[in-house]
């Protein structure tokens, strides 16, 4: 009887996984950190609030002045159309001499809802500037930025008369009323009005200048 020879079994070479599994855990520890990175710098950067680009605009303008958080009206055109009485009464005499005319200029008295308007003239550069003081009579005036967006509230009602065609809204912000400013400028914007601001320090005085001098520029 034949005996059955054995065969010897041929084995496959063995590969190495050694660095692979390097490379492997290499990577994932690289992607780990990035994650975590990302996620720290996402918690601690701010959103970046895009802000619509500034334009001059020709059209008329009514002026806001934020403080302490309320919204109140300057009624700049009530006072212009009382500054040009008073002035048209002045030019009525033609003998007048330049310290009479001061004088008379700077007894101009106007009351608005908030604020006691006054003229003063001052020189600059040997040309005399009128200028038109808006000084608060009240610091409790105006209208909480809470309300402003209720349809009876007062700052509503003031828009509803003016049409976005023919007026620009312009705040004069006081670092106290940034939220009063933004809470305007969303009801302005949706009923259609470009809007301006200026930043206003706290103690410094809304002046108005003859000639000008500004351009108004809105959002």
């Amino acid at each position: 009887m034949k005996r059955s020879r054995c065969r010897p079994q041929v084995q496959a070479p063995s590969q190495n996984l050694d660095s692979f599994l390097d490379v492997l855990t290499n990577t994932v520890g690289v992607m780990i950190f990035v994650c975590l990175f990302a996620s720290l710098t996402a918690a601690v950067s701010p959103a970046l609030v895009r802000t619509p680009i500034a334009r001059e605009t020709r059209k008329q303008v009514y002026f806001f002045e934020c403080r302490e958080n309320r919204a109140l009206p300057l009624e700049e055109d009530q006072a212009s159309e009382a500054i040009d009485r008073h002035l048209r009464r002045i030019t009525e005499n033609p003998f007048a001499d330049p310290h009479q005319i001061q004088q008379q200029l700077e007894s101009f008295r106007h009351r608005t809802r908030h604020y006691d308007v006054r003229l003063s003239l001052v020189h600059s550069q040997g040309q005399p500037i009128l200028q038109t003081l808006f000084e608060l009579r009240d610091r409790s005036g105006g209208e909480s930025f809470s309300t402003l967006e209720k349809p009876a509230s007062n700052f509503r009602r003031t828009i509803d008369r003016l049409s976005p065609s023919r007026y620009s809204l312009v705040f004069f912000v006081r670092p106290d009323s940034f939220d009063c400013f933004r809470a305007a400028r969303a009801v302005a914007w949706r009923s259609g009005f470009d809007v301006g601001w200026e930043p206003m320090a706290e103690g410094r005085a809304i002046i108005f200048v003859s000639g000008g001098g500004r351009r108004v520029t809105v959002q």
